[in-house]
C-alpha cells in the first residue's frame, strides 16, 4: 500500500507551490541556500514546519493502514483454519461439480440418517438412463464406459507414433522390441476389426455353430428313430459321453459338473484340479425354476433356437420334447445344487480325493478319461478337490435315468448357450431375447458392436491390450497413490486390531502378521506376463491365432486359455499372475495367495486421482482397497493363515466371538428387501453376501481411520461449492456413497439377489455407511443405533 501512495504523490521542486504536499523521498534542488534573501529565509522555515506536521500525520496515517491489514490478515487466516483453503485445480472443480449434481435435488429436506442412499444418490439416478441393452448401470459401469472409449480410440487408431508414446512405452526400448510392440499392436486390430465386420458375420450366420454341434453329434451319435423317445442309456454309452464331456472342455463350455485348476486351499504353493457343481446349469440361478412363468417361456425359446441351428433334421421335429427333457434335467441338477452360501464357503467345498473316487461317484461321465486328456503328459493324475461329493452322486443318478437323446440336447443346447453371442443369426433370436428380458433389457436390445468387441479383444488379448490403455489412462503418480493408500489401510487395520476387545491376544498377533504379509499388486502385471515388454507378450500369445473370421478367433482364444491353465499342474503356482486385465473396474483378494489386486481400470476419475482431495479417494477407492483386505478376515477369508494355508488358526473363544458378530450382519442384510418382478418383494440373502458385506464394512472403517490418520501430517484443501455445506468427514462418506450409486430394472435386481454374493449396491450404501459406521454416525450427528455390525 505504501509503495501505491509514493508512486501516485507530486514530485515538489524549483517553483513549488509551497503549499502543495511535497514528496518526502525527494530533495529540493535547483537554489543554493547562500543566496536566499530574508523573505525565502522565512516561507523556508515556514515551509520547514509543514513538512513535520504533514510526516507526523503520514507516520500515523502508516500506522492506522497497518493495524487495520495485520486485522485483515488475522481474520483471514482464522478464517482458514477453521475452513481450509479451496482446492480450485481442474480435477477438484469437476469433481465438486459430480457431487453436488449426484446428491438428491432434495437433500436439504433428506435425513442422511435414515435415507443415505436417497440423499447421495437420487441425483445421480435423475442424470443416468439405462440404454436399451442395460438392466442395470452403476458407478462402475461409469468408469468403464471412460475405459472403454480410451480403448475404442487406441483399437480404431494407428499404431502410436514416438510422439504418442508416454513414459510407459515400451518405444523407449531398441528398435527391434519397437517393431515387436507393433506386431502386437496389430494382432489387436486383426480381433477388434474381425469382430467389428458385422456384414460378414451375418453372412456367415450360424454355420460355425452348426459345424460344432455337428462334431458333438459325431461323438454322441444316436440313430434317427430315437429322437424324443428317451431312449436309456447303455454301459457301452459311457465312452462316448467322456469324449463329448472331453470335446466341450477343450472349448471351455460348461456341461453337468465345473473341472478346473487352481491352487490348493491346504498347500497354495501346488496347482490341483477342482471338480464341483455348477451354479447355473442353464437359468442363472436355480431359484428361477420355481417360477412356471420362467420355465416356460425358457422352455419355448430352447425349442424355437433348437428348432433352427440343430444339423439333425430327424432333433428338429422332435425339439418340443427334447427341449422339455432339457428343462426337465436342468432343473433336477439345480435342485441337487448346493445353495450360494455353501458354494462360497471353502470349508464345505475342500474334499480331497483319488481320481478313482471322484471317477467312482459319476462313472457316466468318465472323468479318469477327460482328465487324462487334459493334463500335461508328465503330471501324475492321482488326486483332485471334489467339491460337495454328494452333487456328483445325484448328477450321476439324473444322467443314468436320462435318454440318450435328452443327453446330446443337453450338450447341444450348452453349445448353443456358451456361443449365442459370437453369431448374429435370426436362428439364436428367440434365446438372446428370453435372457434380455431376464435380465431386465430390451427385449430386442443389441449392444454396440464396438463395445462387445471390446471385450471380446480384452478376453481375447487382454495383455497386450493392457499395455496400451496403460500407457493412455495411467500414470506413475497413480500407482505411487495407490500403493500409499492401500499401505496406510493396512497400517490401520493393524492398529484396529490391536483394540479389538474379542479377539484373544495370540490370534490377534496372527492376524498382524497376514496383514502385513499380504501381497499389494496395483495396476498392471510386470511378470507372467510383463505388459512393459513387447517380447513377453508375444511369447505369451504364441499358440494364438488371430484370423479375419470371428467366431474361429472366439475357438483360438478358449483354446489357448484351456491349454494355458492345464498346463500349470506340476508347476509351482505362479504368484506373478493376475486374473483381472488393467482395464478391469473391479478388485480382488486371493486367499490362497494373500493377495489383493487392484487393476488400472478401477483407479479412475471419480473415485481416484492423484489431483484430488484424499478424502474423496480414501473415501470411494480407499473403501474398495479396505474391502479387498477385510477378504482376508471374512467368514471365508478368515480360514487361511499367513501363508494362504486353509487351516484352523483360531482360538475358539475367537472362532465364538467372530461367529456372534457375524450373525448380526446376517440378520441385519435380509432384512433389507428391494422390489422384484411382478409385485414381488424380496429380501436379500443374508447369509450368502455375509463375507461381501463383513468386507464393506471392515474396508470402509478402516480406510476412514487411514485418511484421519493421513490428514494429520497432509491436511486437505475444500472443495468449491461444498465447503459452506459439508465438513470434509461428510464428504469422504459422501465420496464412498457415490461410489457406489445406481439403477437397476426389476428383472435386473431380481437375478442380481438371486446370484450375486454381493448385496445390491443401495444397501452397500446404507448398511455399511448408514447402520454399521460410527465415523458416518459423527460426521452426522446421527442418533446412537443399536446394534451396530462391527466386526472389524
Amino acid at each position: 500500500m505504501a509503495n501505491n501512495e509514493q508512486s501516485q504523490a507530486p514530485t515538489a521542486g524549483a517553483g513549488s507551490d509551497p503549499g502543495a504536499r511535497p514528496d518526502e523521498t525527494t530533495p529540493l534542488l535547483g537554489r543554493d541556500a547562500g543566496q536566499s534573501s530574508s523573505t525565502e529565509a522565512a516561507a523556508g522555515g515556514a515551509f520547514s514546519e509543514n513538512i513535520r506536521k504533514w510526516r507526523r500525520q503520514r507516520w500515523a496515517s502508516l500506522l492506522l493502514s497497518f493495524l487495520l491489514v495485520a486485522t485483515i490478515v488475522t481474520l483471514t487466516l482464522n478464517k482458514m483454519r477453521a475452513t481450509n483453503a479451496l482446492c480450485l485445480t481442474p480435477a477438484c472443480v469437476h469433481v465438486a461439480s459430480e457431487l453436488l449434481y449426484n446428491l438428491s435435488p432434495d437433500y436439504k429436506n433428506i435425513d442422511p440418517c435414515t435415507n443415505f442412499d436417497k440423499y447421495v444418490c437420487d441425483g445421480w439416478r435423475d442424470r443416468h438412463d439405462l440404454r436399451p441393452d442395460q438392466g442395470s448401470l452403476n458407478s462402475f459401469s461409469q468408469i468403464a464406459d471412460s475405459n472403454n472409449m480410451v480403448l475404442r480410440h487406441i483399437l480404431e487408431a494407428p499404431y502410436p507414433d514416438a510422439s504418442d508414446h508416454s513414459f510407459f512405452s515400451p518405444q523407449r526400448l531398441t528398435v527391434t522390441t519397437g517393431n515387436v510392440d507393433q506386431d502386437n499392436f496389430n494382432e489387436l486390430q486383426r480381433a477388434y476389426n474381425a469382430c467389428m465386420a458385422i456384414d460378414t458375420i451375418k453372412q456367415v450366420g450360424i454355420a460355425p455353430l452348426q459345424d460344432l454341434l455337428g462334431q458333438l453329434t459325431r461323438i454322441l451319435a444316436i440313430d434317427d428313430a430315437a429322437f424324443g423317445t428317451g431312449v436309456q442309456l447303455q454301459a457301452q454309452d459311457a465312452r462316448d459321453i467322456s469324449d463329448a464331456i472331453l470335446f466341450l472342455e477343450q472349448l471351455n463350455i460348461p456341461h453337468f459338473v465345473s473341472l478346473g485348476v487352481g491352487s490348493d486351499d491346504k498347500n497354495p504353493d501346488t496347482q490341483v484340479i477342482f471338480a464341483g457343481p455348477r451354479y447355473g446349469v442353464g437359468l442363472p440361478s436355480p431359484t428361477y425354476y420355481g417360477d412356471k412363468d420362467t420355465v416356460s417361456s425358457y422352455q419355448s425359446a430352447m425349442a424355437q433356437v433348437l428348432k433352427g441351428v440343430l444339423p439333425n433334421p430327424a432333433a428338429r421335429k422332435a425339439v418340443d420334447k427334447l427341449a422339455a427333457a432339457v428343462v426337465l434335467m436342468e432343473s433336477k441338477i439345480a435342485a441337487a445344487t448346493p445353495p450360494l452360501e455353501d458354494l462360497r464357503d471353502s470349508t464345505k467345498s475342500y474334499n480331497p480325493l483319488s481320481l478313482k473316487d471322484t471317477a467312482s461317484l459319476i462313472p457316466i461321465l468318465g472323468l479318469d478319461h477327460v482328465l487324462t486328456s487334459l493334463v500335461p503328459s508328465n503330471y501324475t493324475l492321482d488326486r483332485m478337490i471334489t467339491q460337495f461329493p454328494g452333487f456328483f452322486a445325484n448328477v450321476s443318478d439324473i444322467i443314468a435315468s436320462s435318454g440318450k437323446d435328452t443327453v446330446q440336447a443337453f450338450l447341444s443346447w450348452k453349445i448353443i448357450q456358451s456361443t449365442a453371442s459370437n453369431v448374429e443369426a435370426p436362428e439364436i433370436k428367440p434365446y438372446t431375447q428370453f435372457m434380455n428380458k431376464l435380465s431386465g433389457k430390451d427385449p430386442d436390445a443389441v449392444t454396440d458392436r464396438w463395445r462387445t468387441c471390446l471385450n471380446h479383444v480384452d478376453n481375447g488379448l487382454g495383455w497386450i491390450l493392457s499395455r496400451f490403455y496403460v500407457e493412455k489412462a495411467f500414470s506413475a503418480a497413480a500407482k505411487e497413490l495407490g500403493d500409499q493408500i492401500v499401505s496406510d489401510i493396512k497400517e490401520q487395520f493393524i492398529s484396529r486390531l490391536a483394540d479389538l476387545d474379542w479377539m484373544d491376544e495370540e490370534v490377534k498377533k496372527l492376524a498382524a502378521d497376514k496383514v502385513h504379509a499380504i501381497i499389494q499388486k496395483i495396476g498392471y502385471p510386470t511378470n507372467s506376463p510383463n505388459i512393459m515388454d513387447p517380447a513377453a507378450l508375444q511369447e505369451y500369445y504364441a499358440g494364438l491365432t488371430i484370423t479375419d473370421a470371428f467366431f474361429n478367433n472366439t475357438l483360438s482364444i478358449t483354446s489357448l486359455a484351456v491349454n494355458q491353465s492345464w498346463s500349470q499342474l506340476g508347476k509351482p503356482t505362479d504368484k506373478d499372475a493376475w486374473d483381472m486385465t488393467a482395464p478391469t473396474v473391479n478388485a480382488y483378494y486371493n486367499p490362497p495367495g494373500n493377495e489383493i489386486v487392484f487393476p488400472a481400470g478401477i483407479m479412475q476419475f471419480p473415485g481416484f486421482g492423484a489431483d484430488l482431495p484424499k478424502y474423496i479417494n480414501y473415501g470411494a477407492f480407499g473403501a474398495v482397497a479396505g474391502h479387498e483386505l477385510s477378504h482376508a478376515f471374512d467368514n471365508n477369508g478368515r480360514h487361511y493363515d499367513v501363508h494362504g494355508n486353509m487351516s484352523d488358526w483360531w482360538t475358539n473363544n475367537t472362532v465364538a466371538e467372530f461367529e456372534t458378530r457375524a450373525e448380526c450382519f446376517v440378520k441385519e442384510y435380509s432384512n433389507f428387501t428391494a422390489a422384484g418382478t411382478n409385485g414381488t418383494t424380496l429380501h436379500i440373502n443374508g447369509r450368502a453376501t455375509l463375507g461381501e458385506n463383513i468386507a464393506d464394512a471392515g474396508g470402509l472403517s478402516a480406510s476412514y481411520s487411514a485418511w484421519v490418520k493421513r490428514r494429520q501430517s497432509y491436511p486437505d484443501l475444500d472443495l468449491p461449492g461444498l465447503s459452506d455445506v459439508f465438513s470434509q468427514e461428510q464428504l469422504f462418506y459422501i465420496s464412498y456413497g457415490n461410489f457406489w450409486c445406481s439403477k437397476y430394472t426389476e428383472s435386473a435386481l431380481t437375478r442380481s439377489i438371486y446370484t450375486d454374493e454381493h448385496s445390491p449396491a443401495f444397501a452397500r450404501i446404507e448398511g455399511t455407511a448408514m447402520l454399521n459406521s460410527r465415523g458416518f454416525r459423527e460426521a452426522f450427528n446421527c442418533p446412537a443405533k443399536e446394534p451396530v455390525c462391527e466386526l472389524w
